[in-house]
């Protein structure tokens, strides 16, 4: 994808312009591109309106990622697991996948919200079991509450990935023409 549609795009959906809109725009300024290219550039873009109307959402999905972050960090430290002498301690305790998945996320990268939701669902499959050790007065407070953070941080992620990078529908043109992207009307949805 060129970098002048990319920034053609940004563009225009910071001035609060629709997707719709975009997209219609930048097929007719970049005719040799392709639809599905761009509606795919387009889809993983938060407008404006989005930006505004998740930001609660957004807001709360960062502090679920540095809540969760933070007590990766603590619990070495807690259980006396990382001893301040030791060469490679401090690097240890950097969750540098957490960090740069919190970038993404603040910076509104639309795949990564997908990604983050799917792998902290599946990785979640681990609350069921430590609900379960719970009920068998087995079970450990620490690792419900690390597993409910890791499901509440996927079932948000998800929601904001269906919401404001959702997927265009492709309309087909019953007399042979080009496909159709027909991005979901965003006010008032």
């Amino acid at each position: 994808m060129s970098k002048a549609i990319r920034n053609k795009a940004k563009e225009l959906l910071g001035f609060g312009i629709p997707k719709q809109a975009v997209f219609d725009t930048l097929v007719i300024e970049h005719p040799e591109a392709k639809l599905k290219k761009i509606a795919e550039l387009l889809r993983y873009m938060p407008t404006l309106w989005s930006k505004e109307r998740y930001r609660g959402m957004h807001l709360a999905l960062l502090g679920l990622i540095a809540v969760s972050a933070l007590l990766r960090v603590l619990g070495p430290v807690w259980q006396n697991a990382i001893r301040w002498d030791m060469p490679t301690a401090y690097l240890s305790l950097v969750p540098i996948a957490s960090l740069l998945v919190g970038w993404s996320i603040y910076v509104w990268q639309g795949q990564v919200f997908e990604w983050v939701g799917w792998g902290n669902v599946f990785g979640a499959t681990g609350l069921i079991s430590a609900l379960g050790a719970m009920a068998k007065g087995q079970g450990d407070a620490g690792l419900i509450l690390a597993n409910a953070l890791t499901a509440g941080i996927g079932a948000l992620a998800l929601y904001l990935a269906h919401q404001v990078f959702a997927k265009p529908k492709v309309v087909k043109d019953p007399s042979g023409g080009p496909d159709r992207f027909v991005f979901p009307a965003e006010y008032g949805r």
